[in-house]
């Protein structure tokens, strides 16, 4: 997502930089202007709620479970990570995915 200058810099340097800016700096430097914000994204709770599920006694217990909260902070998208606004992207994989090279352990 982010454009780094043509200048070749250490990665620490750049890293520093980037992280001092505020959003809207930030912002600027982004090589796509189609990105998506982490507001954009439903929870999993919001999806839930949206396709209608049973009720909200039975889904409170189907989605915190022990942690509770977890449905709160967890989102399903499906689409390009690329422009994804986000801090982290955690990937589930399978063993049978083990053999390609973009999965490992």
């Amino acid at each position: 997502i982010y454009n780094m200058s043509k200048k070749k810099k250490d990665w620490k340097t750049e890293k520093d930089r980037l992280l001092h800016l505020d959003r809207d700096e930030r912002r600027k430097e982004y090589r796509r202007q189609d990105f998506v914000p982490l507001e954009k994204i439903p929870t999993w709770r919001q999806e839930n709620r949206c396709k209608g599920s049973v009720n909200e006694e039975e889904e409170e217990q189907e989605l915190t479970g022990a942690g509770g909260g977890l449905s709160d902070k967890v989102s399903l998208y499906k689409g390009d990570i690329t422009v994804l606004e986000v801090d982290a992207i955690v990937n589930a994989g399978n063993l049978d995915l083990l053999s390609f090279s973009a999965v490992k352990k």
